[in-house]
C-alpha cells in the first residue's frame, strides 16, 4: 500500500544483528551514495552482516539511478558517526 505522498508504507519489524528492530516496507527502496570516489564506501547490512563495497557502475544503471531520483523513488542515508 502507498501513501498519498508516495511513500511506501511500513508495514513489519525486522529484528538486526544487536536485537534491535527496524520497519521494512512492502516494496524495495533503493538507496544512493553520490560520490567522486566509490571505493572508499562500505554498506553493512545490520541483519544480515553481509557487507558491500563501493564500485564504479556503468552509464545504463547511472541512468536508471537517476530517473529514480526524478520519481521518488530512493530512501535517504543518515550519518551515525564521523566528522560533523
Amino acid at each position: 500500500m502507498i501513501t498519498s505522498g508516495g511513500i511506501p508504507c511500513r508495514l513489519n519489524k525486522r529484528t538486526l544483528k544487536d536485537g534491535s528492530q527496524a520497519e521494512s516496507f512492502e516494496k524495495p527502496v533503493d538507496l544512493v551514495i553520490h560520490t567522486k570516489c566509490p571505493e572508499k564506501w562500505k554498506l553493512i547490512d545490520l541483519e544480515t552482516g553481509e557487507e558491500y563495497l563501493g564500485s564504479e557502475i556503468g552509464t545504463e544503471f547511472a541512468e536508471i539511478l537517476r530517473e529514480k531520483v526524478k520519481t521518488n523513488k530512493i530512501g535517504t542515508w543518515v550519518k551515525t558517526k564521523g566528522k560533523q
